[in-house]
């Protein structure tokens, strides 16, 4: 492998990095944003679940037409298996909704939001005990985790 194509294979790994890093802030600001729409949706418009159904439904809308595109060429070259861990997805993501602003509708945004926001914890769990093979789970993942625990407990049970 020449010196040129090595450091470019380096060039590009960090650029999705940082575009790794990009999008997860992007996400947690958009979280944000919608932590304190969903508690005004709860309070003042409508139930829980009505609310659950019309947020997936406006998120369908806008993820169709940014990635309307892909669409075709994806529906006929995945296999029947991914097509169950798609539905499997959509589920526990509808699920997570839904219980997400039914929590908000009974709960402080200040208190709700930080717990709901601490599912990167069974992520962890989960892909340590399905995809150990593929995702090592460090030291830093664990120490992270209970950084996050702490974190969660003394907001979820803090006083104010």
């Amino acid at each position: 492998m020449t010196q040129n194509t090595l450091a470019g294979r380096i060039a590009v790994a960090d650029r999705r990095k940082l575009l790794g890093y990009a999008a997860s802030l992007t996400a947690a600001f958009g979280y944000g944003i919608g932590a304190l729409a969903s508690r005004k949706v709860v309070d003042d418009y409508a139930s829980p679940m009505v609310a659950t159904a019309f947020s997936l439904m406006f998120g369908t809308i806008m993820v169709a037409a940014v990635f309307y595109r892909d669409v075709p060429k994806d529906v006929a070259t995945a296999p029947l298996r991914a097509w169950v861990f798609v539905a499997l997805a959509g589920l526990a993501a509808a699920w997570g909704v839904g219980f997400f602003f039914l929590a908000i509708s009974e709960g402080a945004v200040v208190r709700v939001a930080p717990v709901v926001g601490a599912y990167p914890l069974i992520t962890i769990l989960l892909s340590y005990v399905f995809l150990g093979r593929l995702e090592r789970v460090t030291w830093r993942t664990v120490a992270g985790a209970v950084l996050v625990v702490v974190g969660v407990a003394l907001i979820a049970f803090g006083r104010g």
